[in-house]
């Protein structure tokens, strides 16, 4: 700490001769100017010694007697990041009162006139040595140097990299900073992750619908200091292979309806079988449909082909064979048909013979080998639907390297609300199962969920009544064989639907 004397005394008289008699006449002049004050130099003698600064000069009131100031508190020392708080504390005794002035690097902050002195977010360039002038009529002192250093927070050292991976892969990204104390928030497409909050953000069994740009800001406090961006691309490599729905066929608009999509290049080989009698004799199922007739229509509705008899035929038993669907007897009036059919949609109807009626199978299988050039995007099963063994089952296989993201349906309101299809169930619960019996996940009411009405535009599937007790579920499943389930809330009954979509 250093102390100041007064100024000599022909400092004193130098003054008094360059002021204005006027100004003698009003009493002594005070020695010591208040601060701040506009135009300050670096150093409260340069101001005193300069009388071209006199005029703009507000002085204390003059002081025959008193204390110096004594510094009690020193300001101390600090390192903080950039974006932080700094505040710098001094206290001094002294008669009259002391007043404060505070300097950077030796030159006078504005406005820094009070015991403490604040930045309320530091940057790089607030780093220096901080000191603190009291004084009064008596006198001046002047602190111990205060040194702020603020750390580089925020240059980012590893920044996140851009990945590609498969569908039902995890992504891992990550960002390293230097600094202390920083914070973290990632965003996708421009839009927070909720959560995702530490340097690395995980994304498991990832869909297609993860593809695009992840974004990290590092902040400190209040200020972000950094944004890193990587892309990520999730690349599906399976496909639908075959979908099984088992329903109460009846009379009317109470038949079994299969439909199913196919996208791509050239042709697609089909495979669709009707089974009743089988489902009795090999799998014990009661009320099996005896005589089940089977109809592919085109999207026109014009028929393609029928079949109310498979007949053995040597095509046909390859066919189930190829496929891995059970066999059926040479002699069974189940119905099977193996075409050739043009990328597009169709659909294909069980029925009774001569109105018959009973818990009948229809089944949609990809014929095709190698590598095809077309897939099916899309398959579904429309049935009544009543309590117990009469739920809506339909099953589904996913082929390939990597998982798929499916859309799954269960429809009930809807079909009327927005089709125009009479006596619908009036709330549908839709559960899905893998092939061990286990279940995944189920919903009963999709609440008009935002991510399945935009699933539902991009695959092509007719929106759903936003207040409908319909049911829909958003999964990426790895490859294996499935089942979704489609039964009435509260054991309700009517005409629902199941349907699969295919998501990319």
């Amino acid at each position: 700490m250093k102390t100041k004397g007064f100024l000599p005394f022909l400092g004193i008289v130098s003054l008094a001769m360059m002021l204005p008699a006027a100004a003698l006449a009003a009493g002594p002049l005070p020695l010591f100017p208040a601060l701040p004050y506009p135009g300050v130099p670096d150093s409260l003698e340069a101001a005193v010694a300069s009388p071209a600064l006199l005029p703009s000069f507000s002085f204390p009131p003059y002081v025959h007697s008193g204390t110096a100031p004594v510094i009690t508190t020193q300001p101390a020392s600090q390192s903080v990041a950039i974006g932080a708080s700094v505040t710098f504390t001094a206290a001094a005794t002294g008669t009259p009162a002391p007043m404060y002035q505070w300097f950077m690097n030796g030159r006078f902050i504005r406005g820094a006139n009070a015991a403490t002195y604040t930045l309320s977010a530091a940057s790089v360039g607030a780093a220096g040595a901080y000191t603190v002038e009291v004084y009064n009529g008596a006198g001046f002192a002047t602190s111990d140097v205060a040194t702020l250093s603020v750390a580089k927070a925020g240059t980012v050292t590893a920044a996140p990299q851009s990945q590609t991976i498969a569908t039902g892969a995890t992504a891992v990204f990550s960002v390293t900073a230097a600094g202390s104390g920083l914070t973290y928030q990632w965003n996708f497409d421009g839009f927070p992750i909720s959560g995702a909050t530490a340097a690395s953000y995980t994304l498991a069994n990832a869909g297609p619908g993860a593809s695009g740009t992840f974004t990290v800001a590092v902040s400190s406090g209040s200020t972000v200091i950094a944004e890193e961006t990587a892309e990520l691309s999730v690349v599906t490599d399976a496909r639908l292979t075959n979908l099984s729905a088992r329903a109460q066929v009846g009379t009317g608009n109470n038949i079994l309806i299969v439909g199913f999509a196919s996208s791509g290049t050239g042709s697609k080989q089909i495979l669709l079988r009707g089974v009743g009698p089988t489902l009795a004799t090999a799998f014990d199922v009661s009320g099996a449909l005896a005589t089940p007739d089977l109809t592919l229509y085109g999207a026109n509705g014009k028929v393609i082909a029928s079949n109310s008899t498979w007949g053995g035929t040597s095509a046909l038993m390859t066919a189930f064979s190829a496929v891995g669907a059970f066999a059926l007897p040479a002699n069974s009036a189940d119905a099977a048909l193996l075409e050739t059919l043009a990328t597009g949609t169709y659909t294909a109807q069980v029925t009774g013979l001569n109105s018959a009626t009973g818990v009948a199978l229809a089944e949609i299988y990809d014929a095709d080998t190698g590598t095809p050039t077309a897939n099916l995007v899309n398959v579904s099963a429309r049935g009544e639907v009543v309590s117990g063994s009469g739920v809506l089952i339909a099953g589904f296989a996913i082929a390939g390297p990597t998982s798929e993201t499916v859309l799954i349906r269960g429809v009930g309101p809807s079909l009327h609300s927005v089709l125009g299809f009479p006596n619908p169930i009036a709330g549908t619960q839709v559960t899905l199962y893998n092939s061990a019996g286990t279940q995944i996940t189920a919903n009963a009411g999709w609440g008009n969920d935002p991510w399945i009405t935009g699933t539902s535009s991009q695959v092509g599937a007719f929106p759903l009544d936003p207040y409908s007790g319909d049911s829909a579920l958003l999964v990426t499943l790895p490859p294996g064989n499935y089942s979704a389930q489609v039964a009435g809330v509260s054991g309700a009954s009517g005409v629902g639907m199941v349907e699969v979509y295919e998501v990319r």
